[in-house]
C-alpha cells in the first residue's frame, strides 16, 4: 500500500540524491514553486519531491525507490493535462522534461521520440525527411499523455490517432524493471498503453509511424456570430460527407486580435472554422469552397503552408499559466437543436477567453474495429469541448459554474462517453472514459504492471 506522507524521510532523500544524474528538487528549494508548476495556473499541488530525471536510468532509480518506500508517484511529460493529472500532493514527481530527443529513420518512416518531448520537436525533427504523424493542435503539448490518452489531431481522419500510428514503446514499471512493449512483446501492456490514458509505468520512449507530408492546405474561416447557426450547420453538413483527408474546427470564441482581421471586430463574437487539408492540392481546393461559402464571411486566411508551421497556430489561444477548466462531449450526431445552442452561446460565453470547440472524427479513427485498442470513442461523429478560460486563477471558481451551466445545455442527446484527453479533475473516470469492457481490462492490466498501486495519475 502506498505511504500518504507528503514528505520524503532523509533517508529517501539522501539515496536519490546520491545516485541520480538529474536533479531531486524538494520542498523548501528555492526552484520548488517553479518546478511543481504544469500548464493549467488552476492547479496548485505539491508533491513530496520533483525528481528531474536525465535519461531512462533516472527513472528506474527513482521508481526503485519509490516502491521501496512505498512512495506514490506522478509523471509528467510535457504538464499540458488539463486536468493536472501528473502532479499530486504528496506524491514523487517523475519529471521528464529534459527526455526530449526525437531520432528519424527516414527509411523505414520510424520516429522514435523521448518520454518528454513536446509535438514542437517531434514535428520539427520529422519535417526534415518530409514526414509526419497525428499530433496535438497546439505544439508545446507533450507526446506521451497525448498518445496514451488517444491523441485527436489535424491527420487523424486519414492517418488515424496518435495512438493508431504507435509502434512500440519503452516503460518502466512500478518495481524499476524495464521492459518492452509491441504487438508480439508485452501485447497488453501495448494494447492499453494505445489509448489507455496511463496509469501503468513511465513510457521513456516511443516509436510513431510517420507518413509522407510537407505542406497542409490550412487556415482560418470568420463569420460573425449573427451567422452562426447557418455555419454550424454547414460545417457539420460539410463535415458528415468530408474525405478522409480534411480535418476541422469550428470554434466559437470573441475574435482574437488577426492581423487579416478588421480590427473593429477584435474582441466581438465570430465562428472560426480552422481548416486543414492533407491531400491533393487541386481537390483540396474544389473541397473546401462549400465552408467559404457558409454566408459572409470576416475574412478569410487559406493557403499552402509547411504542416509544422499549422501545427503551431494555435499556440497563442493556449498559453500557460492562465485558469483552464473543461467540459467534454461526445456525439454521434450534432441535431440543429444542439446547433442552435451553440450559436446562442456565441453571445454569452463564460470569460472573454472561453471557446467552443467543435470538431468532427470519423475517416480513418472510426476503420479501426473497437477493443482493438484501448481508445474507446471509434462510432463518435463529433465532439464538443467548453474551454473555460480566465486571466486568474483565483477566478477558475466562478468559470467552473458557468462552464457547467452551459455544459448541461449542450449534452441533451450526447453519447454517455467522454475522451480522457479533455476531460477535467471532476470527470468520471473509467467506464464513462473507457466503456465497461475496457475499463475492466485496463484495471487488470494496471494490477499486473502496478500490484502495489504506486501510480497515483488515476
Amino acid at each position: 500500500m502506498a505511504n500518504d506522507s507528503t514528505e520524503l524521510g532523509a533517508a529517501a532523500v539522501s539515496a536519490l540524491r546520491a545516485r541520480l544524474r538529474g536533479t531531486a528538487i524538494l520542498p523548501g528549494d528555492d526552484n520548488y514553486h517553479v518546478a511543481r508548476r504544469v500548464w493549467n495556473g488552476a492547479i496548485d499541488r505539491r508533491p513530496s519531491a520533483v525528481v528531474v530525471c536525465a535519461d531512462a536510468e533516472d527513472v528506474a532509480l527513482a521508481l526503485r525507490m519509490a516502491a521501496e518506500y512505498e512512495l506514490p508517484f506522478t509523471i509528467r511529460g510535457g504538464g499540458h493535462n488539463v486536468a493536472g493529472r501528473c502532479i499530486r500532493d504528496g506524491a514523487l514527481l517523475l519529471d521528464l522534461s529534459r527526455l526530449t530527443d526525437v531520432w528519424v529513420n527516414a527509411t523505414s518512416r520510424i520516429a522514435t521520440a523521448q518520454g518528454g518531448a513536446l509535438w514542437r520537436g517531434f514535428d520539427a525533427a520529422t519535417a526534415r525527411y518530409g514526414l509526419a504523424t497525428t499530433g496535438g493542435l497546439v505544439s508545446t503539448t507533450g507526446i506521451g499523455g497525448f498518445t496514451l490518452g488517444g491523441g485527436a489531431g489535424w491527420l487523424m481522419r486519414r492517418h488515424g490517432l496518435a495512438c493508431d500510428n504507435l509502434l512500440g514503446a519503452n516503460v518502466v514499471l512500478s518495481d524499476g524493471r524495464i521492459i518492452r512493449a509491441t504487438p508480439v512483446e508485452h501485447p497488453d501492456m501495448f494494447w492499453a498503453l494505445r489509448g489507455g490514458a496511463g496509469g501503468l509505468g513511465v513510457v521513456t520512449s516511443f516509436e510513431f509511424q510517420t507518413h509522407p507530408l510537407r505542406e497542409v492546405l490550412a487556415g482560418l474561416i470568420i463569420y460573425p456570430a449573427d451567422q452562426a447557426l447557418r455555419a454550424l450547420q454547414t460545417f457539420r453538413d460539410f463535415a458528415d460527407g468530408a474525405p478522409d483527408e480534411f480535418c476541422g474546427l469550428a470554434v466559437i470564441a470573441n475574435a482574437p486580435p488577426l492581423p487579416f482581421l478588421d480590427p473593429a471586430w477584435h474582441g466581438r463574437p465570430v465562428v472560426i472554422f480552422a481548416v486543414c487539408w492533407c491531400g491533393e492540392r487541386a481537390e483540396g481546393e474544389r473541397s473546401l469552397q462549400p465552408l467559404q461559402g457558409a454566408g459572409q464571411p470576416l475574412a478569410e486566411h487559406l493557403g499552402w503552408m509547411p504542416y509544422v508551421q499549422w501545427q503551431q497556430m494555435q499556440d497563442p489561444a493556449a498559453p500557460p499559466g492562465l485558469g483552464y477548466y473543461w467540459k467534454t462531449a461526445n456525439f454521434s450526431a450534432l441535431t440543429d437543436d444542439t446547433l442552435e445552442v451553440l450559436a446562442g452561446a456565441a453571445h454569452h460565453l463564460p470569460s472573454p477567453r472561453s471557446e467552443l470547440h467543435v470538431q468532427h472524427m470519423g475517416g480513418a479513427v472510426a476503420r479501426v474495429p473497437r477493443g482493438e485498442t484501448a481508445f474507446a470513442h471509434r462510432d463518435a461523429r463529433f465532439f464538443i469541448n467548453v474551454i473555460g478560460i480566465t486571466e486568474h486563477a483565483e477566478g477558475v471558481a466562478g468559470l467552473r459554474e458557468r462552464v457547467r451551466t452551459l455544459y448541461e445545455q449542450i449534452i441533451p442527446g450526447a453519447m454517455p462517453s467522454i475522451m480522457p484527453n479533455f476531460s477535467d479533475q471532476d470527470d468520471e473516470a473509467g467506464p464513462r472514459q473507457f466503456g465497461s469492457d475496457i475499463a475492466q481490462r485496463l484495471e487488470s492490466i494496471r494490477r499486473r504492471y502496478d500490484p502495489n498501486g504506486l501510480l497515483a495519475i488515476r
